[in-house]
């Protein structure tokens, strides 16, 4: 390579990071660390659009997949706990589903959703603890002020569950 062509280079390469020579390695490491945050809030939320597009689909295997790489990214967060329990659901993972349920539970212990998520797992291994899940959405039903359609048909569905789980000759009330 020619000293004018060298030089060429050097000089380009200077002019287009003026701004990262000027910066402290601390800086640089922060813009870097801020970067792969960026990037991995990104992957998240695509994981999260296509695990709950699956799940609409119900394509529970695809959205299981995607939904079990947000809990191992992110364990904390309960989008990806109560999207894997779907999924388990609709793949008749009844065990999986109780796991990824009380998982839920334990990170928002109040949300409805999951405690009709684990009850109706629970009723589906017979699990006589499914009949706590109800009796506490039954709880939040009876304090409603007035009509509460989501907690009621979250009561609904861990109801028909047990039903179902119990058979024809059995009941449960």
């Amino acid at each position: 390579m020619s000293r004018i062509a060298a030089t060429l280079i050097l000089t380009a390469m200077m002019a287009a990071a003026p701004a990262y020579a000027q910066q402290s390695e601390m800086e640089n490491l922060q813009a870097g660390g801020d970067a792969l945050l960026a990037n991995h809030r990104e992957t998240t939320q695509y994981s999260i659009d296509r695990a709950t597009q699956a799940l609409q689909a119900r394509d529970y295997k695809t959205a299981r997949r995607f939904a079990s790489s947000v809990v191992r990214a992110d364990p904390k967060r309960i989008e990806s706990w109560k999207l894997l329990g779907a999924a388990q659901i609709g793949l008749q993972d009844w065990s999986g589903a109780r796991r990824s349920y009380t998982g839920a539970v334990r990170i928002t212990p109040g949300d409805p959703e999951s405690r009709a998520g684990l009850g109706v797992a629970m009723a589906r291994l017979n699990d006589p603890k499914a009949q706590e899940q109800l009796a506490w959405l039954a709880a939040r039903v009876a304090a409603c002020p007035s009509s509460c359609a989501a907690l009621e048909g979250y009561k609904r569905e861990v109801d028909a569950a047990m039903a179902a789980a119990a058979g024809p000759s059995q009941s449960h009330r």
